[in-house]
């Protein structure tokens, strides 16, 4: 059991996505008994065993699709039930506990809306970093006290670093001077969303440029900009919570947001 718990330590480090299967509790004969562990990747490979045969394909059929939705799930399997069946008899409560990394948004411009983005961002549970070049700028009593704060140019920046899937960008520059620069070098990275700040008027102009500078279509269509919920933005806080609500939309795959209203 130690060394799965160790491989879970270097998976989480290597920031790889995965999914922990075990087995918490038994009734009658079965292959394994509670506390058996498996952990299954994204294409369906599994290191240890919740018991093998058909009770461990469908076990690893079900963990693919948890770790789509990212969310755990506690299931029951009565053995003769399962697929192609087993003739033990008895049966297995799984439970299936997605891992993914961090979610890490950076923002680039740490001004009056970077840092409102940067608050509210935190507490919906984003690792935060801002990137900023004016001095004074980043001072630590503008941000949470867990937000990376990086005094470099923009371009620079996203010269000397790597980007993955699990990584969210928002470009909010000062005065919007260095949003077209800034697009220009993220929009052929790798990223999970990449939104940019401005007008429908300022938004057009900076993808007709990029567009004449030979950015394909398709890479421009998938930035979310303007970026943040349509729903009445103006102060810095309220365009903040449009934005990390946008993003929180995205994460969750709803494209149509809408109250919850109870019917009375």
């Amino acid at each position: 059991m130690t060394d799965l718990f160790t491989r879970i330590t270097e998976l989480q480090q290597q920031k790889q996505t995965f999914c922990i299967i075990t087995v918490v509790a038994t009734s009658g004969m079965t292959p394994r008994k509670a506390g058996a562990r498996g952990i299954v990747f994204p294409d369906g490979r599994i290191e240890g065993t919740v018991g093998g045969g058909s009770i461990e394909l469908e076990a690893t059929e079900t963990a693919v699709e948890v770790m789509k939705l990212g969310k755990p799930l506690f299931k029951v399997y009565p053995l003769e039930q399962v697929k192609d069946g087993m003739t033990c008899g008895g049966s297995m409560s799984l439970f299936y506990e997605p891992i993914s990394p961090q979610r890490r948004l950076t923002i680039f411009g740490g001004g009056h809306v970077g840092r409102q983005i940067a608050h509210v961002a935190h507490i919906a549970g984003w690792q935060v970093r801002v990137v900023d070049h004016r001095e004074g700028v980043l001072d630590p009593v503008y941000f949470p006290p867990e937000a990376e704060r990086i005094a470099q140019d923009y371009s620079g920046f996203i010269k000397d670093t790597t980007f993955d899937e699990n990584d969210w960008l928002v470009i909010v520059t000062p005065k919007h001077e260095y949003d077209e620069t800034v697009l220009e070098h993220l929009i052929s990275q790798e990223y999970a969303y990449l939104g940019m700040m401005g007008s429908d008027r300022k938004v057009g102009e900076i993808f007709s440029n990029l567009k004449n500078k030979g950015v394909n279509k398709s890479a421009l269509a998938k930035v979310q900009a303007p970026v943040g919920l349509n729903f009445g933005k103006e102060t810095p806080g309220e365009i903040a919570v449009a934005i990390v609500g946008e993003m929180l939309a995205f994460l969750n795959g709803i494209d149509n947001v809408q109250s919850c209203k109870i019917t009375v």
